[in-house]
């Protein structure tokens, strides 16, 4: 009987620990958030809801780290571990969709310390397919490879993210440019015409269409084309 109380108790500790990790948590109150999370997960490990809270405040810290521009790193890897062992016990679209986006921020800040960000991004994309953001970082970087057969994947990707989502500006931005740095102005072109037409206001795309319209013209006029 008094096994049972003790647990009991214990169980009633952790729910409290967690309610006040949620209350901390929604009015930005981070640290005590993790506080408290962390707390319950001492005699919980397993507890869900604490260890999705404890994943969640990391991440918003990560986030106002990438505001404020201090190096971000150690918080992401931290929000991306917590993601890591909360995929254990909950493998639900919404975990996954987050934990994605977290590889993502964490890939951007491996690469500023010129480390190898490609298998986070792979792993980012397998756990949300689609997530455009970590397939166009992952096509950049194969662009900037040079190899050949990585920029035909490039241009594949950035196709893929467009076909499935046109609203995706910078993908416009970046075929366009593999087509330009390929001499391949009317593709350029077209390219960067397309996502004017979706975002008139761009001003990247202004530009660039702007300088391979002229391109064109002179090509036109010089009897090249």
């Amino acid at each position: 009987m008094f096994l049972v109380l003790l647990l009991l108790g214990l169980s009633a500790c952790v729910e409290d620990d967690v309610k006040r990790g949620n209350e901390a948590f929604f009015i930005g109150d981070y640290d005590r958030a993790i506080a408290n999370f962390s707390k319950a997960l001492d005699q919980e490990p397993a507890h869900r809801d604490a260890r999705y809270g404890l994943a969640l405040s990391y991440f918003s810290v990560a986030e106002e780290g990438e505001r404020l521009h201090v190096p971000t790193f150690d918080l992401w890897k931290r929000a991306a571990d917590e993601f890591r062992i909360l995929s254990k016990i909950d493998s639900g679209r919404q975990v996954d969709a987050n934990h994605s986006t977290c590889l993502f921020y964490l890939a951007r800040a491996t690469m500023v310390k010129g480390e190898n960000a490609m298998p986070l991004l792979d792993r980012s994309i397998k756990l949300d397919s689609a997530n455009y953001f970590s397939m166009n970082l992952k096509a950049l970087i194969l662009a900037k490879s040079g190899i050949p057969e990585d920029v035909e994947m490039a241009k594949q990707i950035f196709i893929h993210i467009l076909t499935s989502e046109p609203m995706f500006v910078s993908a416009y931005v970046n075929l366009g440019n593999l087509y330009w740095d390929e001499g391949d102005i009317e593709s350029a072109w077209d390219t960067w015409s397309m996502g004017l037409i979706k975002s008139p206001d761009n001003s990247a795309l202004i530009r660039w269409t702007k300088i391979a319209e002229d391109s064109l013209k002179s090509r036109v006029l010089s009897g090249e084309l």
